[in-house]
């Protein structure tokens, strides 16, 4: 869900808000985008399988992946390694994997979420002139392949002609309309008692067991968003 909400609060208010939903902003959560962000979340979490809160751990996760491949959930939100990660599960009569941007909130906006792995080396490296030939290699047409065989894409202007039909399902979608959105949250001193993730995302949960209202969820991320700025 994380990578969802980024691109809807892009969707909701184009990149300037999302560097601001980004830097713990107040009005950002409590104005009226934020509303529409919980609302809008709200809305999807009421239509969510009644198995998902149960199924989602770590021994279940791959249950709640299934209801796709049965044709008994229309979407989810997930990244593209879960065409790997789903390989060898049953599927319904002519499933094919599909994936889209979120519809956007207002005309010709839409953005999907995507992030960059890091690798660097280190200041006090004793081969740094080895370790530097290494990330070099990272970005030639051997590793590219050998990445692609794991689900994962190098950022190489030549990658579009070595994606499978399925990979190139899932990367097509910046070819069809939707924009490049990435970044995340900015780096903030720990507060005692807070905990953004859990707050923002995990509160989710109880939102879909209708055990937290959405403006109580609300509530409690502006207060989370104010001690963090």
């Amino acid at each position: 869900m994380d990578s969802l909400s980024y691109a809807l609060l892009a969707d909701i208010g184009g990149k300037d808000y999302f560097n601001k939903a980004m830097a713990y902003d107040h009005d950002a959560w409590a104005g009226t985008d934020g509303t529409k962000y919980f609302d809008s979340v709200g809305q999807l979490l009421k239509q969510t399988a009644n198995t998902t809160v149960a199924n989602a751990n770590n021994e279940n996760y791959k249950k709640n992946q299934q209801l796709i491949l049965d044709n008994k959930a229309l979407f989810m939100p997930n990244g593209t390694w879960v065409v790997d990660e789903m390989k060898d599960a049953p599927r319904s009569k002519g499933f094919e994997w599909g994936f889209a941007a979120l519809p956007g909130v207002k005309a010709n906006d839409q953005y999907a979420y995507t992030y960059f792995e890091q690798i660097w080396v280190p200041k006090a490296a004793k081969n740094k002139a080895l370790a530097k030939k290494f990330v070099a290699f990272m970005y030639s047409d051997k590793a590219a392949k050998d990445f692609l065989k794991g689900g994962a894409v190098q950022p190489i202007k030549t990658i579009d002609s070595q994606l499978t039909k399925e990979q190139k399902g899932f990367y097509d979608v910046y070819n069809n309309g939707a924009k490049v959105l990435v970044g995340g949250f900015k780096n903030a001193k720990a507060v005692e008692g807070v905990n953004w993730t859990d707050t923002l995302f995990g509160e989710m949960t109880s939102v879909t067991n209708n055990t937290k209202s959405v403006k109580s969820w609300q509530t409690d991320v502006v207060k989370a968003a104010d001690k963090l700025r």
